[in-house]
């Protein structure tokens, strides 16, 4: 798989310059929705940062991390 190019923040918006779009769509058509999201919010800072809160704080607790995935929308049903 390639590797996801990483996307530019202006303001609160990603941008994907007209030349990266065929990188990296080849690269997300692969991962399925959990996989998709995921690689948008490892970009944010906020939820970096809750992440290493969360982990940090939370020892590694079940219910602490589903908590948190929630608070990022990032349930998905099995």
């Amino acid at each position: 798989m390639d590797r996801i190019p990483e996307i530019r923040v202006e303001g609160s918006v990603p941008t994907i310059r007209p030349w990266d779009t065929a990188q990296l769509r080849r690269a997300l058509e692969p991962l399925d929705h959990a996989g998709f999201a995921q690689e948008w919010l490892r970009r944010n800072d906020d939820y970096r940062h809750d992440y290493d809160m969360t982990v940090r704080h939370g020892g590694g607790d079940l219910d602490t991390l589903i908590a948190m995935a929630r608070r990022w929308g990032a349930d998905f049903p099995m």
